[in-house]
């Protein structure tokens, strides 16, 4: 088949990646999946190797390739039976943190197993010494939730009872989660329906073969624009707010583009630490990743062929390759300050092409506690910050950026699921950098509390430290948070708290805003 046939086969596998995305949004139960979207899919080979990507939450579509792994680590595809499901979220065999489960199940054609379908998504509650399963005072894993290696789900497309009985036993929200996995079971029967109906027409075998040509032929497409770039060294640098017990954290980058291969070494980043902001392998290679895509351009498939030319050194128990038992629910600023510090080292690349930095960060807010019925209530919702400013544009506000891409949530989907109104959100005018291309600005929630006793969990970062402009642009505006009780009394908040409010206190947050694009 020539490169056009194989262009068509791509984008009937992307086609069904997508869909099996849409359904996990559709079906799901919680809000933060089914109005925040943080959930992704992907289809991958027999082999291990991406076939193809939905278009949602890069850092879980990076996580996805070390999962799948894992799974097939333990339960070998030639030993798989139709029907076969299988989970995981161990983030130290390659997941992210316990809330994202991964779940996998094989598709057959006419006996052969053709491909693997694989789903993650962000549950609302796996146990763990805070609800949502975040906890910002964890300091090792034990604290965090309930921790599967890669495991059998169940057979026959359903979840074996023992597997329901133990997942429910640990999650202060049973019936959400179980819904959630559901979703993500649905989302695997369809890929099966669409991928039988696409086999059907070309046979099990022609099938194998052409999505191997696919990957070969995204390796040589981004062999060639990586050849076409400048060798390099290139560096880049950043980090997390400074914090007294903990000191300073970076994220020191080396880039190299020799040989058509994007070789990234994070040698000089800082040791893992005793707070729950560690990332395990898969944020920098979901970074890694990102930036990588960013370079290939519309004509470079997104499958395993591109990652074909990543390469990763990292060092030993540092913050971005922490090694068991420590915490890491909290991963989200560092890997966004990951992938900040790689794409400052492309943007040295390809200067005429990469925007200024994003804004780095993403809130995590999850409310919980006893309804007027007396039934309990947990909901989380993600805050997006700004995009930089690009070369020939502003940045955009109020928007989920590079490994982020969530949704923010409406204030409908929060309020009917606790007793908490949302009283402003807008957007936070003025905390974008200045620049001859301005970075977008961050957004505005007001919170007021309808109820005592409601438990918030708040993780975020850029509080203290902000990414610089590009080409003479200017730094965004900081992030904050405050706690306005009552009686009118205000306390500022810590990037990562934990607080309880009661009827009539107001949480505030605002986060930061993209950098600027050049001098005003």
């Amino acid at each position: 088949m020539d490169d056009a046939g194989l262009r068509v086969f791509q984008l009937r596998l992307d086609g069904i990646a997508q869909m099996m995305q849409e359904t996990l949004f559709r079906c799901a139960v919680s809000p933060v999946v089914r109005e925040g979207n943080d959930a992704s899919a992907a289809l991958f080979a027999t082999d291990g190797e991406v076939l193809a990507l939905s278009d949602a939450i890069p850092l879980l579509l990076g996580a996805l390739q070390g999962t799948v792994a894992a799974i097939t680590g333990i339960y070998p595809v030639a030993q798989m039976r139709s029907g076969d499901l299988f989970v995981m979220n161990d983030p130290y065999s390659g997941g992210t943190h316990l809330p994202d489960l991964t779940v996998v199940m094989p598709v057959f054609h006419q006996g052969t197993v053709i491909a693997l379908a694989a789903t993650i998504l962000h549950h609302q509650d796996v146990g763990g010494s805070r609800a949502g399963s975040v906890p910002p005072d964890a300091t090792e894993i034990y604290q965090e939730g309930l921790r599967l290696p890669p495991m059998r789900l169940g057979q026959g497309g359903q979840i074996d009872d023992g597997m329901r009985r133990l997942i429910a036993a640990n999650s202060r929200a049973p019936d959400t989660v179980l819904g959630d996995i559901g979703a993500q079971i649905a989302a695997a029967n369809r890929a099966a329906t669409a991928l039988g109906a696409l086999a059907g027409e070309t046979g099990a075998q022609a099938f194998i073969a052409r999505g191997l040509a696919c990957r070969d032929m995204a390796e040589r497409l981004i062999g060639r624009v990586l050849s076409a770039l400048p060798p390099g060294p290139f560096d880049g640098l950043d980090g997390l707010d400074p914090h007294p017990d903990l000191g300073q954290i970076d994220i020191r980058v080396r880039l190299s583009l020799e040989g058509g291969k994007f070789d990234v070494d994070f040698t000089g980043t800082s040791p893992q630490v005793k707070a729950p902001i560690n990332c395990v392998r898969s944020g920098p290679l979901a970074a890694a990743f990102y930036s990588l895509l960013s370079l290939a351009g519309p004509d470079v498939a997104r499958n395993g062929g591109v990652l074909r030319a990543l390469r990763l050194t990292l060092p030993e128990a540092c913050v971005i390759n922490a090694s068991p038992p420590a915490a890491v629910n909290a991963r989200m600023g560092v890997v966004r300050a990951t992938t900040s510090a790689v794409l400052r080292a492309v943007a040295q690349a390809a200067p005429s092409r990469m925007p200024a930095a994003n804004s780095g960060m993403s809130y995590v807010l999850a409310f919980s506690g006893k309804g007027a019925d007396g039934a309990p209530f947990l909901v989380t919702e993600i805050i997006a910050g700004g995009a930089g400013g690009g070369p020939n544009r502003h940045g955009t506000p109020g928007v989920s950026t590079d490994v982020g891409n969530a949704m923010n949530m409406p204030g409908e989907g929060l309020e009917a699921m606790a007793p908490v109104r949302l009283l402003r959100a807008e957007v936070r005018a003025g905390s974008g950098g200045d620049g001859l291309f301005k970075g977008g600005d961050g957004i505005t929630r007001e919170y007021l509390a309808l109820a005592d006793d409601i438990a918030v969990s708040l993780r975020g970062d850029r509080f203290l430290r902000v990414p610089e402009g590009l080409n003479g642009g200017g730094a965004p505006r900081p992030a904050r948070a405050r706690l306005i009780a009552a009686d009118g009394s205000m306390r500022a908040l810590a990037s990562r708290s934990a607080v309880v409010l009661m009827q009539g206190d107001r949480l505030l947050v605002e986060s930061s805003g993209g950098a600027g694009y050049g001098a005003a």
